[in-house]
Order: C-alpha cells, then sequence, then structure tokens
C-alpha cells in the first residue's frame, strides 16, 4: 500500500544486548581517542592548540558519561551474558578506529571529531530513537534521545565541501567498516516488520 508505514516490534533481548554492548564500546574507544588526541594538542604552545585541547577533552568527557549511561541499559541476564562485555559491532571496526586515531594534525583531527564521529554516532541515536517500540524499548529511546540530544547541542560539523581531506579519509574507513555501528546491529535483518493500521 503506498504511504503505508511500518513499525518495528521493537528490539528482542538479545538485539538490545548486542546494540547496548556495542554502543558502549565505541563510545569508549571515541573517548579514548579524542582524550589523547586532546592531550597532544595540550601539549602545543600555540593559542589554537589550546583551544582545541579543550573542545576535545570537553567532547572525552561527555562520550565517557554516554558509555556510563549505557553501562546501566546492558541486560545482566544470564541468558546474554554473551554481551556484557562492550564489544565493538563487527570486528573491523576496531581496526577502522585505529587507523582514524592514527590521523596527524590538528585541524584535521577536530574536523574529523566534528565532522565525521559526532555526526555519525549521533546517526545512530537518531536511528535508535526512530526504530524502538515505546512499548518495550522506552528506556533505551529515551537514553539515546538524550544522549542525541546531548551530543547535538555540542554542534557538529556535517562532512561536506571544504572540509581537509581527512574528514573524507576517515568517512571513507567508517563506511567500509559498516558504521560506527553496524547497521545490521541497529536494524537486525530479522526484524519483524509489519504495516501499521
Amino acid at each position: 500500500m503506498p504511504g503505508a508505514r511500518t513499525v518495528s516490534r521493537g528490539y528482542s533481548a538479545v538485539q538490545t544486548a548486542r546494540l547496548v554492548s556495542a554502543l558502549r564500546w565505541v563510545c569508549g574507544r571515541l573517548s579514548e581517542i579524542v582524550d589523547a588526541w586532546a592531550s597532544e594538542a595540550a601539549a602545543g604552545s600555540a593559542d589554537a592548540g589550546a583551544a582545541a585541547a579543550v573542545g576535545m577533552a570537553v567532547l572525552s568527557r561527555r562520550l565517557a558519561a554516554h558509555r556510563g549511561v549505557l553501562d546501566g541499559l546492558q541486560p545482566d541476564s544470564e541468558r546474554l551474558s554473551a554481551w556484557r562485555q562492550a564489544t565493538p559491532a563487527d570486528e573491523s571496526l576496531a581496526g577502522a578506529l585505529d587507523g582514524i586515531a592514527a590521523l596527524e594534525g590538528l585541524s584535521e583531527r577536530l574536523a574529523v571529531a566534528r565532522g565525521v564521529l559526532v555526526p555519525q554516532l549521533l546517526g545512530a541515536y537518531r536511528q535508535i530513537v526512530a526504530h524502538a517500540a515505546p512499548h518495550c524499548d522506552g528506556a533505551l529511546a529515551s537514553a539515546a534521545g538524550s544522549l542525541g540530544h546531548d551530543l547535538d547541542r555540542m554542534g557538529h560539523q556535517p562532512a561536506g565541501a571544504g572540509q581537509p581531506e581527512a574528514v573524507e579519509t576517515a568517512a571513507g574507513i567508517l563506511s567500509a567498516a559498516g558504521g560506527i555501528v553496524g547497521p545490521s546491529v541497529l536494524r537486525p535483518e530479522d526484524w519483524d516488520w509489519s504495516p501499521s493500521r
């Protein structure tokens, strides 16, 4: 039926465990990367480096706080113990973020943080809010909405024309790895979609 909207039953317990585990890992890893960049920027003597260091340190702390919020959402059932540890959605993502972490240059790193990392994570939060079902995913959707709002308030700069080459490179690396949180984790292939009435 044209224009028919489909709705999800919501994430299953296993899907929620995988998704939260992946988000916990990525927030922790991004916090580490940005914190390392902030430390290197602070070691520089230029005013621009000091300003960038402060901005990246703030972002690192926020990402660590996001990890803390997500830790509270991890299901603790014995049946879901395989996903208690924070793990990447896909092993290729770990290598992709290691590659991004090795980028050089203060302006390039700042542009990648604002133009790639923050928008990608914000996009993941927005997808969760869009696809979660209120009757079973209320806590997850509420947390994703709140964390997304927190990132949005920081301001970000979607990748586009006039950005350093590093932004395009980082975006390509993440795209090849399936994004900051794999699409099959955000919207599982076996999800049961049914037409809304």
